[in-house]
């Protein structure tokens, strides 16, 4: 090369590395531009379509570079470099209080923890009802996360499909609705998608080939999207996506999952596969198998579990819920890399747990809860030394807990409850010593609580409820200083709980004991506690006599239930401001507090069930909490009237009672026309008080929630409101012993759901009416009692087949039986499944709260209320009325009839022979009527009758005995029928007599053989007079002597 070329050569590489070191010190001297002015106003544009309740877009501020806002992230692109400007390429907004990944694992542990002073996810979500289009300026963008918060239902937008460089586009439980725009399939970028919610009602997608468009995605959740409409080709559709590797399709309401699939399956890059909670009722499909990538799969099914799933040698997670059913196949205790197996809610999966169960030694979490599974839990189990969690609950399981549950010493949770295991529990469960959930509930479970459980040192929630566990509560438990649950009710534990047992329980948040009657709770009376209990149960321990003052230090309590604690002591005022702004459930019931309650109860915003039932309170009923639920005074001396002033909330219907029950107190007044506003009623329970005036007339919407209303022994007048027909969802009305007069409305007709009515006691009038047999046809109880009805009892009453108590007595009726009574369905029959359970109300709604039915009913003589065994009961009594002919013989087809008083009526006739099919009869009266003829030897077979009265009628003959007869030996039973004879009432017979009828007239016998056991053997009345007037008596009937013969000739009934 010449000399000048090189040196030209050596100057020009010269010039070029002064030139880049020159742009090198500019481009450090020249500081960073922040976003531009496009793309901060497209941000100021969303923010101002959008509410911000908890500010987190408080740093969104015009003075303020839009790369340093919360949720923005920015970089320097390649063509923004030279010129120092960056780019906006990331929003993330998601709902800093809600993680997608927890939720998604289990939602409902991750929402119960949202307590104390975490806020409320839905209090910090951004509210809008759209996105701004102007977001399209943000050109480079490559990740949208707008997940858990509140779009109002509105479309996803359309104009997302043009965010080119979009990667991540993460929409999850926002609240959007409508179609997803197929414009997504646009964005040939996307990495993640994520459409899934669990929170509101998803998004709709009819069609799904945009799909085919997103040929870079990885990761697709379409969880809670409705895909009802792509229900028989969704798999086609997403095996168009040439790399999925994670595919949510949670709840999208699929209802088919083909069993094979013979194109080329490009899903076999797939590791999380997730189906869970569809329609799904078909077995496992053949071409899973050939998913080989799968490490998670979640999937409802139902059958046998293939052979095939051992192909999946990588699975770590495997959930299959539905209607799997045994045997398991062997193959599924080969997957030895797994280390999640969900098998719960199988209702099929039957037999015990194979001892197999130990191969699968990396297993971390085993559910198998909610199956039918039965045996003993294996000995095997303790090999699975990697367990940190495991729920056998709600099985069948039985037998003695093993006590090599001791070697698994990971565990945190420990879940066996809801199963009939026995025996004492093991002491080596103290070697779980990082156990933090231990729940061995409702098993059968004896003997002495092991003092081994305080070396539980990081236990929070001990739950050992519904046992037969006896003994002391050992004061080891006051080791556990991170407990935070302690729940051992239902046990037969004789124990003195003082305060070393609780002492260092800082951390205790819930204490229930409740149904140990051999409990004593005995602290010091000024001593204050560490800890703040939240709910605090010990319903049927010994309290009292003194109320408890401890609980004055408890300023956090959501619960408490003192109920049947022999508590006998002023009710303190502090109760009601100690923890008036956490309340949500008092229940002082079955003791004897006296004193009275604040007149108002307002104050107390959280309250929604308060339980006084059954104490010596007085004073005046308070105006209600704002949100009361549920309230129950009864059994009280409380007076004056109910009060007029409601709060305003209640008012306005922002939450109405359920249950109102003031029954058996001294209140007086009317009943207050806005109970009907509250349309969230069930239960209204005023009976037994004073009220006077007329039943409220303002039912004037149909009301499905109502249905109990006992307005009963009150000084109620007028008429029933023909409004009351609006309450369509009534079962039970009781408005007996009041002075309620007119005729029955006839838009009682519409309350169809009616199985109970009683208005016994009142001044009704005019007939019974039809429609009651005709529209009200699941009634069980028919009480009219005690009014002046008249007429004739209708015959359609006999086609409720429901009915098991009818009582029409001391009315005015008239007409005959009906025979159709005997279809009485509910009473043809002995058996329990076809009774109607008439239990109305509240079912525990939280500590025992609760209301059934119940009446009070005539038998014997005397009169009972029943309540729980209420659906047991069948009766018929149609007593002191004016009802003629004779006793149906269809009765005896009333096989499950306990009484029947037909007594002071004009019946005649006989007493039918099939009286001996009613083998469940108790009580029967007949006296004071006409019937004659003997009294069939039918009755000694009735072998539950303790109750019989025959007396003032006409009968004749022979008294029978034997059987069951010859308990009944009170001559008293047969008083008033002058040709009975017999050694219990001292009167011979004239001759022996056969048990039907054997008697001499004049020179001549008339033998008249045994009762014959076939209906078509028996003469009926009428032949036997036939026989009597044609082959003995020649003469003219009106010179025959005296014979019970039937007459229409009208007869008063003697006097009660």
């Amino acid at each position: 090369m010449p000399l000048h070329s090189f040196y030209y050569s050596l100057l020009l590489c010269g010039l070029i590395m002064s030139l880049a070191f020159s742009f090198k010190e500019a481009a450090v001297a020249t500081p960073t531009r922040g976003c531009s002015e496009v793309e901060r106003d497209a941000l100021l544009s969303f923010k101002a379509n959008v509410k911000d309740p908890s500010h987190r877009l408080a740093s969104w501020s015009p003075q303020i570079d839009c790369c340093k806002w919360s949720g923005v992230v920015c970089k320097t692109t390649d063509n923004a470099s030279l010129f120092g400007g960056q780019h906006v390429v990331e929003i993330n907004l998601q709902n800093p209080y809600v993680d997608t990944e927890s939720f998604f694992v289990d939602p409902q542990t991750f929402l119960a923890s949202l307590r104390g002073e975490i806020p409320s996810p839905f209090q910090t979500a951004l509210q809008g009802e759209m996105l701004s289009p102007s977001l399209l300026n943000l050109t480079r963008l490559e990740r949208l996360n707008l997940s858990w918060n509140d779009f109002g239902g509105t479309p996803i937008p359309k104009f997302i499909g043009s965010f080119l460089n979009l990667k991540y586009l993460e929409l999850y439980g926002s609240n959007f609705a409508g179609v997803i725009p197929s414009q997504l399939g646009n964005l040939s970028s996307l990495y993640h998608l994520g459409l899934g919610s669990r929170w509101y009602v998803g998004a709709i997608a009819p069609r799904l080939d945009w799909l085919s468009g997103l040929s870079s995605l990885r990761h697709l959740d379409l969880s809670s999207v409705n895909l009802s409409t792509v229900s028989q080709n969704w798999l086609s559709e997403v095996n168009m996506v040439p790399s999925l590797q994670e595919l949510y399709l949670y709840g999208c309401d699929l209802n088919h999952i083909p069993s094979s699939f013979n194109s080329h399956l490009n899903l076999t890059s797939l590791k999380i596969l997730n189906l869970e909670a569809n329609l799904f009722s078909s077995s496992l499909p053949n071409w899973l198998w050939r998913l080989t990538s799968l490490s998670s799969l979640t999937i409802d099914a139902s059958g046998l579990i293939p052979a095939g799933i051992s192909n999946l040698t990588r699975l770590i997670q495997l959930h299959i819920s539905g209607n799997i059913s045994s045997p398991l196949p062997v193959e599924i205790w080969s997957l030895n890399h797994l280390m999640q197996l969900d098998l719960s809610s199988n209702n099929m999966l039957t037999g015990p747990i194979p001892t197999e169960i130990a191969n699968l030694s990396s297993l971390q979490l085993l559910f198998l809860s909610d199956c039918s599974l039965n045996g003993q839990m294996p000995s095997e189990i303790g090999n699975l030394r990697s367990l940190i969690s495991l729920d056998l609950s709600f099985n069948s399981l039985s037998g003695p807990i093993p006590t090599e549950i001791g070697n698994l010493t990971s565990l945190i949770s420990l879940d066996i409850s809801f199963n009939s295991l026995s025996d004492p529990i093991p002491t080596e469960i103290g070697n779980l010593t990082s156990l933090i959930n231990l729940n061995l509930s409702f098993n059968s479970l004896s003997g002495l609580i092991p003092t081994e459980i305080g070396n539980l040192s990081s236990l929070v929630r001990l739950h050992l409820t519904g046992n037969s566990l006896s003994g002391s509560i050992p004061t080891e438990i006051g080791k556990l200083s991170k407990l935070q649950s302690l729940t051992l009710q239902e046990n037969s534990l004789v124990s003195v709980l003082s305060e070393s047992h609780l002492a260092n329980l800082t951390n205790l948040k819930t204490l229930t004991l409740r149904e140990n009657s051999q409990i004593t709770i005995s602290f010091d009376y000024d001593w204050a506690p560490s800890f703040q209990l939240e709910t605090i149960d010990l319903a049927s321990c010994i309290v009292g006599p003194r109320f408890p003052q401890w609980l004055r230090s408890q300023k956090s309590m959501f619960a408490l239930s003192l109920s049947n604690t022999s508590i006998n002591d002023i009710l303190p005022h502090w109760l009601w401001n100690s923890s008036s702004s956490t309340f949500w459930t008092i229940d002082l019931s079955n003791n004897k507090l006296r004193g009275t309650l604040p007149s108002s109860m307002e104050g107390i915003p959280s309250l929604q069930f308060l339980n006084l039932r059954s104490n010596k309170l007085e004073g005046l009923v308070p105006r209600l909490p704002p949100r009361i639920f549920a309230l129950d005074l009864s059994f009280n001396d409380f007076s004056g009237p109910i009060p007029s002033k409601i709060p305003r909330q209640i008012h306005i219907n922002f939450m109405s009672p359920n249950y109102l029950i003031l029954s058996n107190n001294h209140i007086n007044g009317s009943i207050p026309s806005f109970i009907c506003k509250w349309e969230q009623l069930r239960i209204l329970d005023l009976s037994y008080n004073r009220l006077s005036g007329e039943i409220p007339k303002c039912w004037q919407e149909a009301n499905t929630n109502l249905d109990f209303i006992h307005l009963g022994n009150n000084k109620l007048t007028g008429e029933i409101p023909s409004s009351i027909g609006n309450l369509i969802g009534l079962a039970s009305l009781h408005l007996d012993n009041n002075d309620l007069s007119g005729q029955l409305p006839m838009s009682l007709k519409n309350c169809t759901k009616l199985h109970v009515i009683d208005l016994r006691g009142n001044n009704f009038i005019g007939s019974i009416p039809t429609w009651i047999g005709q529209s009200l046809q699941q009634l069980t109880v028919l009480k009219l009692r005690s009014n002046m009805f008249s007429g004739i009892i209708p015959s359609n009453l006999g086609e409720l087949s429901n009915l098991q108590i009818l009582d029409l007595a001391n009315n005015n009726l008239r007409g005959s039986i009906p025979y159709s009574f005997g279809n009485f369905s509910a009473i043809r029959s002995t058996s329990r499944a076809m009774n109607h359970s008439i239990s109305i109300g509240g079912a525990d709604l939280y500590i025992g709260y609760g209301e059934s039915d119940s009446l009070s009913i005539v038998t014997k003589g005397f009169e009972y209320v029943f309540s729980s065994i209420l659906y047991l009961v069948k009766i018929i009594d149609l007593s002191n009325n004016s009802l003629t002919g004779e006793f149906p013989m269809t009765f005896g087809s009333l096989v499950g009839l306990q009484t029947l008083n037909l007594s002071r009526n004009f019946l005649r006739g006989r007493i039918p022979y099939t009286i001996g099919e009613m083998k469940s009869l108790e009580t029967l009266d007949l006296s004071f009527n006409n019937l004659s003829g003997v009294i069939p030897q039918d009755l000694s077979r009735l072998t539950a009758l303790n109750h019989l009265n025959l007396s003032y009628n006409n009968l004749s003959g022979n008294i029978p005995s034997g059987y069951q007869l010859q308990t009944l030996q009170d001559a008293s039973i047969y008083k008033g029928n002058a040709h009975l004879c017999g050694v219990l009432i001292n009167k011979r017979c004239s001759t022996d007599v056969e048990p039907w009828h054997k008697g001499r007239i004049g020179a001549t016998t008339i033998e008249f053989l045994e009762q014959p056991t076939s209906p078509f053997a028996q003469p009926t009345l009428a032949e036997l007079e036939t026989i009597f007037l044609v082959s003995v008596w020649p003469t003219p009937l009106q010179s025959m002597p005296s014979w019970p013969i039937p007459r229409n000739t009208t007869q008063s009934p003697p006097p009660e």
